[in-house]
């Protein structure tokens, strides 16, 4: 596999990929424009419509570099998603799903409301995709009902569990955690496996354009795609670096 860092904004990196790279599976966690202090490179609090123009302008820079069965997918509030979508159909996307990322947390409490526990994962293709590149039987969730007659038959058969549904419970990575790499806000490895699983192929090129932690960068190289991670952050760069550094080790 062969792993690349770009430190520069999403939308000039994924304009200036070589010409024979083509991104099966893109994924984009951006900063969620709440005034979130990341570092002095990252404007977390921009008017709503330049906001609204980077993520149009990151999928219109996408869209003649992803397969004609790729598949993209965007982690937002679910509000967010809402008004964004729209934005992403525009640039000649459509909705294949839309995903639900729940996760168990003591975090964010308020009297005003009820406690947000979850994200939206938008999963998104070309318009004129029929049917994306999908394999759900790689990654699969346990069985609810193991003494099931019925599924009893499928363990018998070999199979460890059924395909995922759209409610996709799996923990944020705390503070603390044995998988927590000191970055603030890090995607969980289960949750990128899941989608780099069953939507590409070994040796495709799999993109994160808000790298940040380069959460990518593991369930890439486990799984033997090429990862390419973008950030505006150079910090995020020393992360890849400590990856691939680990890899020359062994």
């Amino acid at each position: 596999m062969t792993h690349q860092f770009i430190n520069t904004d999403v939308v000039s990196a994924i304009t200036n990929l070589d010409s024979d790279i083509e991104v099966q599976t893109a994924f984009f966690d951006p900063p969620y424009n709440i005034g979130f202090r990341y570092s002095d490179k990252v404007n977390d609090n921009l008017p709503e419509h330049q906001y609204h123009k980077l993520i149009s302008d990151t999928f219109a820079a996408l869209k003649p570099r992803l397969s004609a069965n790729g598949s993209a997918f965007l982690v937002h509030y679910p509000e967010a998603c809402a008004r964004l979508l729209p934005i992403i159909e525009a640039q000649g996307f459509r909705l294949q799903q839309w995903i639900s990322w729940v996760y168990p947390s003591n975090i964010g409490h308020t009297k005003k409301r009820f406690t947000t526990a979850h994200r939206a994962l938008l999963w998104l293709v070309h318009e004129d995709c029929k049917q994306p590149l999908f394999y759900p039987e790689r990654d699969t969730q346990p069985y609810r009902n193991p003494k099931d007659p019925r599924v009893m038959t499928q363990i018998a058969k070999g199979k460890t569990g059924t395909h995922a549904y759209d409610w996709w419970n799996i923990n944020m990575v705390k503070a603390g955690s044995r998988e927590h790499n000191g970055w603030y806000n890090q995607i969980p490895y289960a949750l990128i496996k899941r989608m780099v699983l069953t939507t590409s192929e070994v040796g495709d090129y799999v993109l994160d354009g808000f790298a940040g932690s380069c959460s990518m960068w593991p369930v890439a190289n486990d799984h033997g795609r090429n990862a390419i991670l973008i950030d505006l952050d150079p910090e995020s760069e020393k992360k890849f670096q400590e990856f691939e550094g680990e890899t020359n080790e062994e």
